[in-house]
């Protein structure tokens, strides 16, 4: 064999993977769906000629050490998101300024908004239930909602802080998703943007570029997988194309929901069988909106459906105008870009003057089919990094189930890690 592994995927856990992997001696083949590396890490530029944005994942947080030595040894820059410094919420028909909730509905909205910082901190201590012996781990956000008894206004702050944290249905993912959000901030929903400290420079694209130009491994791009084969040679991965590629091991580091894509052969234990029928259910859309007449660090939320939050993120590069990020949720909502968009970017500001409007449909992505991990209430054990441990000659890497910071790009590189070390000690080169 010229293979000793095969790593299925060059997003940022590939990638990982393979440098590790590399750094032991090993001949690694990176196999990529796409004609780019970066996964759900995409940088590119903004109407693919302004200025270079990322259309995927973005912010890390300030303990998210991995990821950041990682730049720091790749001579990654990190931009530090600007400040928050103006907080508006389209709530009862209109746009406000004044607070999330009109006077009538404080009391109602500040009882919902600590039962939520109570529960978010029982959750984050390890408890699955509150004081009064209701589950907190796995109920269903929108009966969370009713449960808490959350007027409607709060209810559209809720379900736009949702966008950016549950990225799912609300009546099939669990209502731990946004509470786990919120714990990084005490348990203030409101909170959680502050530890979205920095975006990398370039983007995780070129990050994961670089990694992989490092390490040395073999890259091929548009090379989608269709089956893999284990046999008593080692494993068979055959392409889209019919190319065939031997190996000892490989890694699949495609994320959950691609490898519905792939057959396998035997077929997957019945755990992760189960577990690639399940998937996961992110489903956030993001859109850019290059705008005029909006000043930086303007947050507004609310609407209940399409963009439900929007930020001014920056000024462009030229300092001509503003770049707004907004993201909705594809539930029940099929985008029409650039219309829901500018309608959006009028509903939370009407000073504004649209220029442009970009985006990347990663529910429609067929390498993606979907975007950051959200549970699946009725297949909890889809996402669990148990359930991915090593299979024989077969690892799985994906920030969709990493041990720690799943979700996050830091869990890519956690998961992509951790794959390395099993078959390392598959190959016996502990």
């Amino acid at each position: 064999m010229d293979i000793d592994v095969i790593v299925v995927g060059a997003g940022l856990a590939g990638a990982a993977t393979a440098a590790i992997l590399r750094k032991r001696g090993l001949r690694v083949t990176v196999l990529e769906a796409r004609a780019r590396v970066g996964g759900r890490g995409y940088a590119r530029h903004f109407a693919m000629a302004g200025e270079l944005l990322d259309f995927g994942g973005a912010w890390i947080t300030p303990w998210q050490h991995r990821i950041r030595d990682l730049c720091a040894e790749h001579g990654i820059a990190l931009r530090p998101r600007n400040p928050i410094v103006e907080r508006r919420w389209f709530r009862d028909g209109a746009l406000h300024r004044d607070g999330p909730t009109s006077l009538a509905d404080n009391l109602a909205h500040e009882h919902a908004i600590a039962r939520i910082a109570a529960d978010a901190m029982l959750l984050k201590a390890g408890k699955t239930w509150d004081e009064h012996g209701r589950d907190i781990a796995s109920v269903s956000f929108a009966d969370y909602l009713v449960r808490i008894g959350a007027p409607l206004a709060t209810c559209d702050l809720l379900s736009a802080w949702w966008t950016v944290s549950g990225n799912a249905d609300k009546r099939r993912a669990p209502a731990a998703e946004l509470l786990a959000s919120s714990a990084y901030a005490d348990g203030l929903t409101e909170g959680m943007a502050e530890v979205w400290a920095d975006t990398l420079v370039g983007g995780v694209s070129a990050l994961t570029a670089r990694m992989l130009e490092s390490s040395g491994a073999e890259l091929r791009v548009t090379q989608p997988v269709r089956t893999v084969i284990v046999n008593d040679q080692g494993v068979g991965v055959t392409t889209e194309d019919g190319a065939v590629f031997q190996s000892r091991a490989a890694v699949l580091a495609a994320g959950l929901n691609p490898l519905r894509a792939i057959a396998f052969d035997p077929p997957l234990p019945q755990p992760k069988a189960e577990a690639v029928q399940a998937g996961h259910l992110g489903r956030a859309v993001k859109v850019w909106i290059q705008a005029r007449g909006v000043p930086v660090g303007v947050l507004a939320t609310g609407g209940r459906s399409e963009f439900e939050w929007m930020l001014s993120e920056r000024l462009s590069e030229d300092g001509s105008t503003v770049l707004l990020v907004g993201f909705g949720v594809a539930d029940g909502w099929s985008p029409s870009i650039p219309a829901d968009a500018v309608a959006a970017t009028r509903r939370f500001f009407p000073e504004a003057e649209v220029v442009s409007v970009d985006w990347h449909d990663w529910n429609s992505d067929p390498f993606a089919q979907g975007t950051w991990v959200a549970t699946n209430l009725d297949a909890p054990g889809a996402t669990a990094a148990a359930t991915w441990r090593r299979h024989g000659p077969l690892a799985f890497a994906s920030s969709d189930f990493a041990a720690d910071q799943a979700g996050w790009f830091e869990g890519a590189v956690v998961s992509g890690e951790a794959a390395a070390s099993e078959i390392l000690a598959f190959l016996g080169r502990n």
